[in-house]
């Protein structure tokens, strides 16, 4: 499950999804971002923590409300929370947490700890904000459009960007929230990888990456097609918008995040 480590960063990617789940080390803090899937894929990255956390304080980082970012919550309950304040004040966390057990229902699956919506204790509400925690810095930038509530997050000295779900080089943009909003969150992407000395990006699902030029054919592909499926939808060649989506690896299953992009940039365009 581990996908790269090095001194500071462990990468742990499930089989579903190629979900990624991370976990930062210092000598002073350990951070933990959106740990998930499978159960036994927590119990993994949970069992990593503590072996070798010491005396570390612990910070779950959550990206988003998606249920399949937050569901390893409970096996961290004595870690501090962060995120967005509108993750915080999310209006749907009952039915979050439904998904969760639909999924485990769906697979008999049964976990070792509480599964509950996250309680934040550091909400970002800013459009960008910054934190010092020990020897680490956070700079936090609100980043809707999949989802509402989402925020990138860049930590140093270490160059990471916590992209969530934006940038993966196996899925098209998935619009659950906004286009508009989405396009300006791929702007602010442009702005950061500029602004600060990059060392790695990783997305919510698929590979990191620590190549620059990688980052902005990232940047341009997703801006490719929400533009395209926009501009298709306009002239009535929705047929077409497939596609776009075919020289990604899974195409059959991905239709229906696809198709739902349509609805939602239909009903965006009036049309």
């Amino acid at each position: 499950m581990i996908q790269y480590k090095d001194n500071y960063i462990t990468i742990f990617q499930s089989t579903i999804y190629q979900t990624n789940a991370v976990v930062v080390e210092t000598d002073e803090l350990v951070i933990v971002i959106d740990p998930t899937w499978l159960p036994n894929e927590v119990n993994e990255i949970q069992n990593y923590v503590y072996k070798n956390k010491r005396d570390k304080e612990i910070y779950l980082l959550f990206t988003h409300s998606d249920f399949d970012h937050i569901l390893g919550y409970g096996a961290f309950s004595d870690a501090k929370v962060i995120a967005s304040k509108k993750l915080k004040d999310c209006p749907d966390k009952q039915s979050i947490i439904n998904s969760i057990q639909d999924f485990d229902d769906s697979y008999y699956l049964t976990r070792e700890y509480e599964i509950k919506f996250p309680n934040v204790d550091i909400s970002i509400s800013k459009e960008y904000e910054e934190l010092e925690i020990g020897d680490v810095k956070f700079h936090f930038y609100q980043a809707p459009g999949h989802t509402e509530d989402g925020i990138i997050t860049v930590l140093e000295p270490f160059g990471i960007v916590i992209a969530g779900d934006y940038l993966s080089n196996i899925e098209f943009p998935y619009i659950y929230h906004n286009s508009d909003d989405y396009l300006s969150t791929l702007k602010k992407f442009e702005s950061i990888i500029e602004k600060y000395n990059i060392n790695f990006l990783i997305p919510g699902h698929g590979e990191f990456t620590k190549d620059k030029l990688e980052v902005k054919r990232r940047i341009s592909e997703s801006v490719h097609y929400i533009l395209q499926t926009k501009q298709l939808l306009l002239e009535d060649k929705q047929e077409e918008t497939y596609d776009l989506i075919k020289k990604y690896s899974y195409p059959k299953s991905m239709k229906k995040f696809h198709d739902y992009n349509i609805t939602l940039l239909k009903k965006e365009l009036e049309v």
